[in-house]
């Protein structure tokens, strides 16, 4: 643990989600160029990771990470616009000054209180900062969201936006097909790559017959010349001779030999033809057309392609499971298991992760179903050490992919669902915007109104119902289930809100309680002087209808759960 006086302050080592880079949590006193700035920014981190704000618990690592950035921001800005004005000396039109900075670097709303908010909790660590403290209150104790111009949130509303049913269906599609078929090609062209490379390290010189002999090999088998494919580091190339790799290929050296090998190479494409990729794996038919469902693999492409696996299985964890991100980047080896239920029957898949939010870190299990199973264990056979989710970097070869990362290449795969098959159409005609977050808010939304066979009838959300809802997936802890009530509850309301604007058409219900309910309604409509000809607050209209949603539910109602095949 990092001590108060260290330069350095490595707050992972408290315990920090894996879908966060390391680095993100190295606090580097040093980076303040002057001595009260360091002194006054460590009392105040001392605080925040000490102190409870109100009533509630301490604030998260990730929490105080973020806002030693924010700090910084703050710094910078009183030492460049303010020639290092001390913290003691602000005064509120510094403060309105660094407002106007913020808007005009662009930044969102949520951004700019971000960075304002840590300007009230230095004033609220006043006491606790004695090197150089803000006496000011920042503008006079208002709410950031008025000193900002927003409409606040209002409280538990999920703003998440849900992924459309147009968009989640091809895009479930296109990660199952790369998950049950392109995979198994993808980990043959990976163990090819590392059998060449260690094949590489032998090689000592130039041999023009072992080139000889492997061209006239590619011609016996009818193959063409290895060229550059369009997933080449060098795109301007596509379409030359992949010279490096056909002199690995063949044992005739590890590089570019130039001259007659060059010569040799050129006139064999002139009388071959060429063939993008080159490796020797052989590629699966697509389920669709029986046909190759992409070229040959590149060494250059291998990892490409990894990357899209590795996304694809993301997609099936993420929006099957119902986990967080922070909970999908802690799956490690060992993480799925299976057990039998009570009767023996039934074999339920469940993995093992880290209940990352208000779980403080603590092991969790939840129950999933098989695509979810087939995921993990696709990412286990995919280059890695513990954590199943990782990337190759060039100075640590297994790093983290950190949430950012993901949405790039959740929207890079989403691009690629056209090429293999699965095209996802623009919303609004403009391509959709995956981030992490929507999966765990749109399975929610879907298992609480119940459009089954929305992915094309290979997931049924009612299975998902079963076995992520209904008290075998996920923890308490976990948060899901509150968040499918909290969906459900948004679905009985809008149920609720379209009887009303039925009944101020006049349609009145022959239901049995029918009449209850048309009293409530005339009672509301009464209450707000909800007549033609004049507006209403929507805000007020809901919450009024918000108790008769709690007891109505409208819809067909069965005779029978055991029809459902859910039992009694």
């Amino acid at each position: 643990m990092p001590r108060f006086g260290d330069d350095v302050w490595n707050l992972g080592v408290a315990g920090f989600a894996g879908n966060r880079y390391a680095s993100e949590f190295l606090i580097d006193f040093k980076s303040l160029d002057h001595p009260v700035r360091r002194e006054a920014a460590r009392e105040f981190l001392f605080w925040r990771l000490n102190t409870r704000p109100g009533r509630g618990p301490l604030p998260s690592i990730s929490t105080v990470a973020a806002e030693w950035w924010n700090l910084r921001c703050f710094f910078r800005f009183l030492d460049t616009e303010h020639g290092g004005l001390r913290l003691d000396a602000v005064t509120q039109p510094v403060l309105d000054a660094y407002l106007a900075h913020c808007r005009s670097e662009g930044l969102l709303a949520s951004s700019v209180r971000h960075r304002l908010q840590v300007i009230s909790r230095l004033h609220l660590a006043a006491q606790n900062v004695v090197t150089d403290a803000l006496v000011i209150n920042p503008w006079n104790g208002r709410p950031l969201t008025r000193v900002i111009g927003v409409e606040p949130t209002r409280k538990h509303e999920n703003e998440t936006p849900r992924i459309p049913p147009n968009v989640i269906g091809p895009l479930v599609q296109a990660a199952l097909f790369y998950v049950r078929t392109a995979a198994k090609d993808i980990l043959n062209a990976r163990t090819e790559l590392t059998e060449l490379e260690a094949s590489t390290e032998g090689i000592r010189g130039l041999s023009l017959n072992r080139l000889e002999h492997y061209l006239q090999s590619l011609a016996d088998d009818g193959r063409g010349v290895p060229v550059v494919d369009e997933v080449g580091r060098q795109v301007h190339l596509a379409g030359a001779p992949a010279y490096t790799y056909i002199m690995r290929k063949s044992g005739a050296g590890r590089g570019v030999a130039g001259g007659v090998y060059d010569e040799r190479i050129d006139r064999a494409l002139e009388l071959l033809g060429p063939e993008p990729g080159g490796m020797d794996t052989p590629i699966s038919p697509h389920p669709q057309t029986g046909l190759p469902w992409r070229d040959r693999f590149s060494p250059a492409a291998v990892p490409h392609e990894e990357r899209l696996l590795r996304t694809s299985c993301y997609i099936l964890i993420a929006y099957l499971s119902g986990m967080r991100d922070s909970e999908v980047k802690e799956l490690r080896d060992g993480c799925h298991f299976t057990e039998r239920s009570a009767d023996a029957v039934v074999v339920r898949h469940k993995v093992r992760s880290q209940l990352v939010k208000g779980g403080r870190g603590t092991t969790e299990s939840w129950v999933v179903i098989e695509p979810v199973a087939e995921a993990i264990d696709v990412l286990q056979q995919l280059p890695h050490r513990d954590a199943l989710f990782c990337r190759p970097v060039t100075r640590d070869r297994y790093s983290t992919v950190s949430a950012n990362r993901m949405n790039e290449n959740l929207n890079k795969f989403r691009a690629h669902c056209t090429r293999i098959g699965f095209p996802v159409p623009d919303v609004d005609g403009e391509p959709w915007n995956l981030t992490t977050r929507q999966f765990r808010r749109t399975v929610a939304w879907h298992i609480a109104h119940r459009p089954y066979g929305t992915v094309a009838g290979m997931i049924q959300y009612k299975h998902l119902s079963v076995a992520m809802f209904e008290g075998y997936a996920g923890t308490s802890a976990s948060g899901f289930r509150a968040e499918v009530t909290a969906e459900e509850a948004l679905a009985r309301l809008a149920d609720v809100v379209e009887r009303y604007e039925d009944f101020k058409a006049g349609v009145r219900s022959s239901a049995p309680g029918g009449t209850r309910t048309d009293n409530e309604f005339a009672r509301v409509q009464q209450e707000l002087h909800d007549f033609p000809g004049r507006v209403v607050d929507e805000r007020r209209l809901h919450a009024m209808l918000k108790t008769s949603a709690h007891t109505l539910h409208i819809g067909t109602l069965k005779p029978s759960r055991q029809r459902d095949g859910c039992g009694a």
